[in-house]
């Protein structure tokens, strides 16, 4: 399913552009989750669904997908190069969700990840988490009726590992694992139904330890762990009202507790080495600081509209395309969107699909577009997509010069 016509709104400049906005559609509550690492794929969901966008076919639906909420948890997440997709599915008898694999290159879903044999109300496990090779899948898993644990999937052995209690039957939750599936990331409940921080690392038994988060005293709780860096050296997470400000935090084993005292709201996400993280409304650079979304566009030569509202969930590892939602001051209508911040000469303009040539493919991408605001399809410049965009596209025919 493709959301188009005058709702799925892109705001940008047709040739040799320094980025483009694009506003994927008026639905409320439906996010851009995270984008793949050359900003070509995005992946998200809605109160319907989970789904992808490119350029090339918008937003299409993944049809067998459960979308988090009722029940549901995890979300979406994709591999750098774009081809593989987390989501739940139901699967089994009775049918409840499982975090499953969707192959975007076969059209086609994986086998789902496997479960414990249990499950509470609609769900066996999601998934929160995807390292970008998509070796490892974390997330949450019920081993008991409503009793669950966090766990961490391996591809190469198609095993799962849980992410041990420190509270006696108390539940654990991945939200983020390590490139290798070393170190993860997410929360301990204690006996008060309190979310803790906390982090497993892998011993040579292949098992995962904990460790609880705290502020060097341990009776100073951390929140949930958000994020982790590729390279599993730090953890992040949202700051605590009362702790140094409520500001966000990085923990790791050789420093413990570290307030981002320039850091504003919770860490999204983080880039291998954790020197840029996506938080609150902009982007954080260890030696810099914190940047505003409009400001880190501006320094990218692209000007953010004003008309909208941004709240920025996911990030490339480059942190040059941006995902989330965003909300239109005027009524107050939503939309997900994704910012590219790439500089992209287009010797070839009507080569809407980046082929080498002008054709078929690109006037039904074109078509796609159609009655939208700017973007790469509206080729005369005059700001909405419409019929002297096909006269141009149809001048160009043919190879690209």
């Amino acid at each position: 399913m493709r959301i188009t016509g005058a709702a799925a709104a892109l705001l940008a400049a047709p040739c040799a552009r320094a980025g483009e906005l694009f506003l994927l559609g008026l639905v409320p509550y439906s996010y851009a989750i995270q984008p793949s690492d050359d900003g070509r794929v995005a992946v998200g969901y809605d109160g319907a669904s989970a789904w992808y966008w490119t350029r090339e076919t918008w937003v299409v639906r993944l049809e067998e997908s459960v979308p988090p909420g009722n029940g549901v948890g995890g979300q979406p997440n994709v591999t750098a190069d774009g081809r593989y997709i987390t989501c739940s599915t139901l699967q089994g008898t009775p049918p409840k969700t499982e975090a499953t694999i969707y192959d975007r290159e076969l059209n086609a879903y994986d086998p789902a990840i496997g479960n414990l044999g249990a499950h509470c109300d609609i769900e066996r496990c999601g998934p929160w988490g995807f390292t970008p090779s998509g070796a490892h899948v974390c997330g949450l898993i019920w081993y008991a009726t409503c009793a669950a644990s966090g766990f961490v999937w391996d591809a190469a052995t198609d095993s799962i590992r849980l992410l041990p209690s420190s509270y006696f039957y108390k539940p654990t939750r991945a939200n983020g694992v390590s490139d290798d599936g070393s170190f993860v990331g997410g929360w301990n409940d204690d006996y008060v139904g309190w979310r803790q921080g906390c982090v497993w690392r892998k011993n040579k038994q292949g098992n995962y330890v904990g460790t609880l988060l705290h502020t060097g005293v341990p009776t100073t709780k951390l929140r949930e762990v958000s994020c982790v860096s590729g390279n599993g050296q730090w953890a992040y997470g949202q700051g605590r009202a009362g702790i140094d400000g409520g500001v966000p935090y990085r923990w790791s084993y050789e420093t413990g507790y570290q307030p981002i005292t320039d850091g504003v709201g919770s860490v999204y996400m983080s880039n291998y080495d954790g020197s840029m993280l996506l938080m609150g409304g902009g982007i954080w650079i260890a030696g810099r600081g914190y940047i505003p979304l409009r400001d880190w566009a501006s320094e990218h030569d692209f000007t953010l509209t004003t008309d909208w509202g941004f709240q920025p969930f996911g990030m490339s590892e480059d942190g040059l395309t941006i995902t989330g939602y965003a909300i239109r001051g005027s009524d107050f209508a939503w939309s997900p969107f994704v910012l590219d911040l790439r500089p992209t000469p287009q010797p070839c303009p009507a080569d809407l699909d980046g082929n080498g040539e002008v054709g078929a493919p690109d006037i039904a991408s074109l078509l796609s577009q159609w009655g939208s605001f700017g973007g790469s399809a509206d080729l005369d410049g005059d700001g909405q997509v419409a019929s002297s965009d096909i006269a141009v596209l149809l001048s160009a025919w043919g190879p690209c010069p």
